[in-house]
């Protein structure tokens, strides 16, 4: 590698940008058919939205009352995604990746990706600027083997986790002295096997998807195991290599239950709720899914990985949408941002796929409601 590597405290500073792989204008969107509920004006103001090229922009609020949270808010109709570009390419340079697989976001908008084939974790910018790198392949603390999610957690203090997967743990650090710790690996004296998946709770709880054991475990803030669930099967409380999940605002657990080519959903005290997928291609099936993301809205963005696809659901379980590129090849990881763009990692093709969500405006979405 002939660029010289940044420092893991420096993450404010730029990069050379990288060049895109490839920009394709060809999609694959599909969504459920919906009966038609409004007038042909409320037709009119959708078909305006569709022929939007830019982001919704933000809408000031007049200055009265308190804006009710997201889980009293209904949740805007998606009218599309569509690709953008694509970042990094194959190799072990800066900005290149080996089999990209975990996605996070910070609060700067910095995209986390979990490096596995080169046993580190990169930070870059959402344009795919370079800022640093951390992580070499090693079993000591601060080093990975085949690292394959990443997990940021901003309610206490600000931590980043990391599935050091092929060396069985959970490594986290702070961003004040960026020093490693591994979290408690040894749950009811089962050592974890093969960690893949890490989510994180509403008051910085760490939910972690110990894969070979076919479970999920919650730990406290202090890395202390709290409970455990499931066990091999392909019954409803049971899991077979699941590899990732997902916590809404109201505390719900999605785990990606791959084996089983579902999507399992349990309350915040671990009951199981509801069961959706099953093997297939058509919209609401899965083929081997592989993470799973939560925009602000908790849509749910399942990487459906044997089928080349995103598909995107609702809390209840309902495919409202699928997407894709032709050069998307094996999505893995997933992360969206405040303003909607959906990054995907892409194991085969050693680079980032980007999408744009474009949701009806709020302001259309309340005549809408109240024609």
């Amino acid at each position: 590698m002939n660029s010289k590597r940044r420092s893991f405290s420096n993450l404010r500073c730029n990069g050379a940008k990288l060049g895109y792989i490839e920009r394709e204008p060809r999609i694959l969107l599909r969504q459920s058919g919906q009966h038609v509920k409004f007038k042909w004006l409320s037709c009119l103001l959708l078909v305006l939205c569709l022929s939007c090229s830019l982001p919704e922009p933000e809408i000031s609020q007049p200055p009265i009352g308190i804006l009710p949270s997201n889980r009293e808010r209904k949740a805007p109709p998606i009218l599309g995604i569509r690709y953008l570009e694509t970042i990094g390419s194959a190799g072990q340079g800066v900005g290149e990746f080996r089999t990209p697989l975990g996605l996070a976001i910070d609060e700067q908008q910095r995209l986390y990706v979990a490096d596995a084939g080169n046993n580190r974790v990169q930070v870059i910018d959402n344009t795919g600027n370079f800022i640093t790198e951390f992580g070499s392949r090693g079993w000591q603390t601060g080093e990975f083997n085949h690292p394959t999610d990443i997990a940021l957690s901003f309610q206490r203090s600000y931590r980043l986790y990391v599935a050091d997967t092929g060396n069985n743990r959970i490594q986290y650090c702070n961003f004040v002295d960026q020093i490693f710790y591994p979290i408690s690996d040894n749950v009811d004296d089962i050592l974890l096997d093969r960690p893949e998946g890490i989510g994180i709770g509403r008051n910085g709880e760490v939910y972690v998807v110990d894969t070979g054991n076919h479970r999920w475990i919650e730990f406290n803030v202090a890395g202390v195991p709290v409970a455990a669930h499931g066990g091999f099967g392909s019954g409803r409380e049971q899991l077979w290599n699941p590899t990732d999940l997902g916590v809404d605002s109201d505390g719900n657990v999605y785990i990606v239950d791959t084996g089983n080519h579902l999507i399992k959903k349990y309350d915040f005290s671990g009951n199981p709720i509801d069961t959706w997928g099953g093997e297939g291609d058509a919209l609401g099936q899965l083929w081997d899914p592989k993470c799973i993301a939560l925009d602000e809205w908790n849509y749910l963005y399942v990487t459906d990985s044997g089928n080349r696809r995103v598909q995107v659901f609702t809390p209840g379980g309902k495919s409202i949408i699928e997407f894709s590129t032709s050069g998307l090849l094996q999505p893995a990881g997933i992360a969206v941002s405040k303003i909607g763009r959906v990054f995907v990692s892409d194991a085969e093709a050693n680079d980032i796929k980007v999408f744009q969500v474009f949701l009806i405006p709020r302001v259309v979405f309340q005549l809408l409601k109240n024609f």
